[in-house]
């Protein structure tokens, strides 16, 4: 049964991340934001001067009592299974923000919520989206480079003291103790959705704290994961990382059995090279910058226009009831190998089974896997600390300092929102 509303009527959780979307939903000719839930109340007044008529609440489950079509979970990367498991529940669609879990546990029972639920649940993996890796999409499904053999992928973005200070509201706020491998999608993701393939073992190393701790960070600097696909191709990913890299990295290079190409590892990142084995001449790469193909004419709000996508598919996905394209299972696959990298990390970069999800017989042996970083969890026994040396020890003048910035707001709004452009 097509869907016969003239607008979806859309909730957002969370407006740190969540405004950007907002407007996107907004853009939209068949969504509509009509209610927001944001505890912190600067954010939410800076919101109702994008859109007076919507309403706004602090508290989820009466967010949730609000009449809507879809939530987009976007608040703390830690709860976002939870209110994404209550959204489901209740009726509504979802569009999660990165990542997807924080355990394996949440992913088992956030595959079978979608699956109970029959609802739309998308993965907002906006990396995905990007021009250039669309372009890349397009020419490995047109088998231009052959089958994937290797590829390198890496998302390297250091924020300095101000910037840290605009994300962080509270000393154990999730960016502040995630282990180093946990924020792999970004790098990830893209590879899996351009190649088709999936994860099905990963083994993890760890740079550890030096710089994270100036800031307040529990968790370690960076980290290199080593995936071994279902295909047998192997993948380097460097997830998101404290190393210097002037401009920021976002760099995919994916080598098959005729050819390879990937995206500038320096600005502009947006350029496309490719090598062909049949190419006559063979010494040098092709080398452009590949424009959206559809939607060009668009006005794209946010992170490159990829945002764009994201909310065009997922609303499309609902209307015409079809299967989003980058659906639950995918967000576990590119979700739990940097959960279970910082586990083999931890074990002497030990080669661990990176589960399918897609399977109850798989899911049924880590339903109870609760095994967390997290500061909210260490009540549960043998939970790990965020970083490989153990808890890192911050000095109070740390997080006065931190504090001091946040409140005084050196870095305005406008310019924290460029971290995600």
């Amino acid at each position: 049964m097509m869907w016969k509303k003239d607008k979806l009527k859309i909730g957002v959780m969370g407006l740190t991340r969540g405004s950007d979307f907002a407007k996107t939903f907004e853009a939209n000719p068949d969504s509509e934001v009509v209610a927001v839930c944001e505890f912190n109340k600067k954010r939410a007044e800076d919101f109702l001067r994008f859109k007076e008529n919507v309403a706004v609440y602090s508290d989820y489950d009466k967010f949730l009592e609000h009449d809507l079509d879809a939530v987009m979970v976007a608040g703390y990367l830690s709860e976002h299974v939870p209110q994404a498991i209550k959204a489901l529940e209740s009726g509504r669609h979802v569009l999660s923000e990165v990542t997807a879990c924080k355990t394996l546990a949440e992913g088992v029972a956030l595959c079978r919520a979608v699956e109970k639920s029959g609802r739309v649940y998308m993965y907002a993996e906006n990396y995905c989206y990007f021009s250039y890796a669309q372009e890349m999409e397009r020419l490995y499904k047109e088998g231009v480079i052959g089958e994937y053999m290797y590829g390198d992928c890496e998302y390297i973005h250091k924020f300095d003291m101000n910037e840290y200070a605009i994300l962080i509201d509270k000393p154990d706020h999730w960016r502040s103790w995630i282990p180093a491998t946990y924020y792999c999608t970004h790098a990830l993701g893209p590879v899996l959705t351009i190649t088709g393939t999936r994860p099905v073992k990963v083994s993890g190393f760890v740079v550890p704290n030096t710089l994270s701790r100036n800031f307040g960070r529990k968790g370690d600097d960076a980290s290199v994961l080593i995936c071994t696909m279902n295909n047998g191709a192997i993948t380097r990913v460097i997830p998101w990382s404290y190393l210097t890299h002037k401009p920021y990295s976002l760099w995919y290079a994916i080598y098959g059995t005729k050819g390879s190409m990937e995206n500038n590892r320096f600005r502009p990142q947006q350029t496309l090279n490719i090598t062909l084995d049949d190419d006559p001449d063979t010494n040098y790469e092709r080398s452009y910058q590949p424009k959206f193909r559809t939607y060009h004419d668009k006005k794209f709000v946010s992170h490159g226009g990829s945002d764009f996508f994201i909310v065009k598919n997922f609303v499309d996905s609902i209307i015409n009831e079809t299967p989003p394209p980058i659906d639950v299972y995918t967000a576990m696959d590119m979700t739990l190998p940097g959960i279970l990298g910082y586990r083999s990390a931890l074990e002497g970069n030990a080669s661990l089974e990176v589960p399918d999800f897609r399977k109850e017989e798989v899911r049924k042996r880590y339903e109870n896997d609760l095994w967390s970083p997290d500061p909210a969890d260490r009540d549960i026994p043998g939970q790990p600390f965020p970083s490989i040396l153990g808890d890192i020890e911050i000095p109070e003048s740390v997080y006065k300092e931190v504090e001091k910035r946040r409140i005084a707001e050196v870095v305005k709004p406008e310019e924290a929102r460029r971290l995600y452009e």
